[in-house]
């Protein structure tokens, strides 16, 4: 019987040496690295999906913050500066007739149902960039803009000047007074952003921030219609608090319209009782009232920072006496605080108003027994 051969035989066969990766290039060998290549393992290829994915996210945050941050600033900056360009370019005494539609009719309505009307040619060319085009506001050089007016108060938070969408909006004033060639509202109500670009209505924090310097410096505005130029003067400077959980509300933004001299004596009543300064400035029943409102975040982000100024009179000077403004700001000998305020700010500096500090006799004819 033959025995078993229990040695395994010898694979004599020739065996295949492991084929060599080909050797890559820099640019193959970078993308290799960061993309999911031939040969790569699971694992592998999930850890650069994983990467590749962060990247992307990183980047598209980047640069929506370099656009938010930078970018918009620089386009609105270049828009507020072309704004001042056109009207340099149309500087003009002259008055021209346009075609404009009646106050009822649609705005795209046909030449024959439109009217002429006479406006300065210097603002001509606004209006037939955008016909909602009102006026333009000077605070110079801090606020050089167009103002425009539609149906409502809305539409222009969130629109420019020409009717783009962003969130800059454009100064507007109040729908509820319209500003035409035959009238105007009692109060004139303008909205503008409070902008880190120092655009809008971003200034007006001066009048807060650095105080009686800066009113003495820029006491008079102007607002000219797109039928008239008109001045005006600065004579309260407040912050008023919009949510009632933090106390009482003055609604200055209600009121468009006096119809009585009660309404106007008391409306501007409470509008010299929270003001920063008194610039001396008389008011009478039958003056027009400019009113710059922008929001303010120095307490709360639902503050208002609100400039108030009456239009200069016919043959009245133009220079006001500085040394006779007066600083109503701070606190008196008691630790009450000069100006009228809200519940919250009374409670966060431990105080109470300290009661009326002005003259009563800036509102002509005022008595005090009509307040409301």
């Amino acid at each position: 019987m033959p025995e078993l051969e229990l040695t395994p035989k010898k694979d004599t066969s020739k065996r295949r040496p492991p084929k060599k990766r080909r050797k890559m290039g820099p640019v193959e060998s970078f993308f290799s690295g960061i993309l999911p290549w031939k040969g790569d393992s699971t694992g592998e290829a999930i850890r650069k999906i994983v990467m590749l994915v962060s990247i992307i996210v990183l980047f598209t945050a980047g640069f929506i913050m370099l656009d938010f941050y930078v970018l918009r600033d620089q386009r609105n900056n270049q828009e507020v500066q072309s704004y001042a360009e056109q009207k340099i370019e149309n500087a003009d005494d002259d008055v021209v007739t346009i075609l404009m539609a009646d106050d009822d009719e649609d705005a795209q309505s046909s030449d024959d149902q439109k009217k002429q009307v006479e406006v300065l040619a210097e603002y001509a060319s606004f209006y037939e960039r955008n016909n909602d085009f009102v006026g333009w506001i000077e605070l110079y050089p801090y606020i050089q803009m167009p103002v425009v007016q539609t149906t409502d108060n809305e539409y222009y938070l969130k629109h420019t000047f020409d009717k783009g969408p962003n969130e800059n909006g454009t100064i507007f004033a109040d729908y509820q007074g319209k500003i035409t060639a035959d009238q105007m509202p009692g109060n004139l109500l303008l909205y503008g952003h409070n902008l880190i670009t120092n655009n809008y209505f971003q200034p007006l924090s001066h009048y807060r921030k650095e105080g009686m310097e800066f009113l003495k410096r820029n006491y008079l505005i102007e607002f000219d219609t797109l039928y008239n130029r008109n001045k005006y003067f600065v004579f309260a400077v407040f912050l008023t608090n919009t949510n009632e959980q933090h106390g009482e509300v003055f609604d200055y933004w209600n009121t468009v319209y006096f119809k009585t001299k009660s309404q106007f004596d008391n409306y501007i009543a409470e509008c010299l009782d929270r003001s920063y300064f008194y610039t001396g400035v008389d008011l009478e029943y039958g003056d027009e009232i400019l009113t710059l409102s922008t929001c303010d975040f120095s307490m709360f982000n639902d503050m208002r920072l609100v400039v108030m100024a009456r239009k200069v009179r016919d043959e009245e000077s133009l220079e006001l006496d500085t040394s006779k403004f007066i600083d109503n700001s701070g606190f008196d000998e008691n630790n009450n605080v000069k100006r009228k305020m809200f519940d919250a700010y009374y409670k966060n500096y431990a105080c109470q108003w300290a009661g009326r500090q002005w003259d009563t006799s800036y509102i002509k004819d005022f008595k005090e027994d009509e307040e409301q």
